[in-house]
């Protein structure tokens, strides 16, 4: 076990908008004997610190003026990947109002303190969470070097020595578990917790594992039970409106997202998913206040989303209220002016809209924008996106384009039956079910075969032809996530029979990333790493 960080040798960053707060804390920690502490003065200023150096203790207020606040903040170094789970994140905050302890509650800091505070205060909390934190260093380490199952091991051995928090240790074991798709041992994780007492990380964890393993109503049910033992523990809130979702009752889940939101309305993703469950359901003004809620409090986020402006623009229209449609477009014009993926987003919107208000020449024009961007897009060319412009060119009439698109979409991600529900009803919404259904079924078939080939060889024991053979279908298709995986299970493969290479293991890293990119929760991408570790060692 590596030596415990004491709070002295913490590397610390304060940040707050106000030069008199930020000496103070300074000095505060000083007077502790830090000697490594750096200061930011808002959003932007502590993202850059964050991102240059790696922090043992941020103390961070929550209001830092104009720009993102703290908890935003927090939310894109968590997104970013620029803390980890040894970080020591407090926000400090004059706010007592209920939305505010509703969302630091949910962003998760290990502390919050009201102001006005003092050293004594400080010193204490932070030692506290320094003793509770300081063993994490080597999970977070492993984590950040993709190696889960050295990180597991560590959690394995804190829980054997005891020497940090059970609960926190088996939170992050747990959470590792079903990142890596091990449902079976999470479980296992989630019932030893909830044998000892009912917590309600544990029961919601033991949810999302029904969930993920097939068990909606199961898991709905303990959602439920969560909420009915602590209605502030909003997560289990979330996963209730995704799994009456998928159960198809799509009703009961705008009640829960409203419900959830009365307690906590900050929340950008949960405001965007109530605007999209609330347009599916035909309740348009429902949907319209939480996309203008979303974007209001997204201004600064790392959550800020091109798709709700779009989506609130077209409802606008189907409204009847043309000219403030195209003024919300003109805003996502600027405020997402250096994004080429929300550039075309928004160019296709702006195409269906004036289709609408029968500006044929100015729909033409939106849309051959929308194209070219497309054509600058390469990897980030995303099926949502590939989906957009494809309903803006069958509303024009151009049919070939959209089937070459969506076809192209399918192949990607043949496997993904919402994907191709989702294109199955764009066609129909054309009066061209029939093409759809065709279009799809030839699309997957085309992957499967390649698939069946790759499958064969590696039955033979020929995993160099396979290989080859999956090379070219990666060529075609460079946004397959199946194509992408079973490349690199065939590298692993060939690898375990003939010993490790470090130039196959390189091409199989790099196909991962591919894949983390285009899709961070894909399971494989987390199990291969985990191989391809365990191969490196061996």
């Amino acid at each position: 076990m590596a030596t415990p960080l004491t709070l002295q040798q913490a590397n610390t960053l304060i940040v707050d908008d106000f030069q008199s707060m930020r000496t103070m804390l300074r000095d505060f920690v000083k007077s502790m004997g830090m000697t490594r502490i750096d200061t930011a003065c808002h959003g932007k200023d502590a993202i850059s610190h964050l991102a240059a150096s790696r922090y043992d203790i941020v103390i961070c207020d929550y209001n830092l003026g104009p720009g993102a606040n703290g908890q935003q903040v927090l939310e894109e170094a968590r997104a970013r990947n620029l803390i980890g789970v040894s970080t020591i994140w407090v926000i400090v905050t004059a706010e007592k109002t209920a939305d505010m302890v509703m969302g630091a509650a949910e962003i998760k800091p290990d502390d919050y303190l009201l102001k006005p505070i003092n050293q004594v205060l400080l010193q204490s909390r932070l030692e506290k969470l320094i003793a509770r934190k300081q063993s994490l260093g080597a999970v977070e380490n492993a984590i950040r070097a993709k190696d889960f199952g050295a990180a597991l091991a560590q959690c394995d051995l804190l829980l054997r020595m005891q020497s940090a928090s059970p609960q926190e240790v088996l939170r992050i074991k747990s959470d590792l578990l079903l990142t890596l798709g091990d449902f079976d041992a999470a479980r296992v994780v989630y019932d030893t917790v909830l044998a000892q007492r009912s917590v309600a990380w544990a029961k919601t964890g033991l949810g999302k594992v029904l969930f993920y393993t097939g068990d909606h109503a199961g898991a709905a049910a303990l959602f439920e039970q969560v909420l009915a033992e602590n209605q502030m523990y909003i997560e289990a809130a979330d996963w209730l409106a995704k799994t009456h979702e998928t159960l198809g009752d799509t009703v009961r889940a705008q009640q829960v997202l409203q419900d959830a939101i009365k307690l906590s309305p900050n929340s950008p993703l949960r405001q965007k998913k109530l605007g999209d469950t609330a347009l599916k359901n035909g309740e348009l003004d429902v949907a319209q206040a939480a996309f203008e809620k979303t974007i209001k409090i997204s201004e600064f986020s790392a959550h800020k989303n091109p798709a709700v402006y779009t989506r609130l623009a077209e409802l606008l229209v189907d409204k009847g209220e043309s000219q403030e449609a195209l003024n919300v477009l003109k805003r996502s014009k600027t405020d997402f002016r250096y994004n080429a993926a929300a550039a075309l987003q928004t160019a296709a919107a702006e195409s269906r809209i004036y289709q609408k208000l029968g500006q044929a020449d100015r729909a033409q024009a939106a849309l051959a924008s929308a194209e070219q961007i497309a054509t600058q897009l390469g990897d980030k060319f995303s099926p949502e996106l590939m989906m957009e412009l494809a309903t803006s060119q069958l509303k024009l009439g151009h049919t070939d384009k959209a089937c070459a698109l969506l076809g192209q979409a399918v192949r990607n991600d043949h496997e993904n039956a919402q994907l191709s529900s989702q294109i199955e009803a764009i066609f129909e919404a054309e009066n061209l079910a029939g093409e759809g259904q065709a279009l799809i079924q030839s699309s997957r078939q085309e992957v499967i075969d390649i698939n069946n080939q790759g499958v064969m060889l590696a039955k033979q024991g020929q995993f160099e032809q396979g290989v080859i053979l999956l090379r070219e279908a990666v060529k075609k298709l460079p946004s397959s996530e199946v194509m992408l995986v079973n490349l690199c299970g065939l590298l692993i493969a060939q690898m375990s029979k003939a010993g490790y290479k470090e130039a196959l293991a390189a091409e199989a890293r790099e196909l991962l990333e591919r894949v983390h990119t285009l899709n961070p929760g894909n399971k494989k991408f987390y199990s291969y790493s985990l191989v391809l570790a365990r191969l490196q060692r061996a």
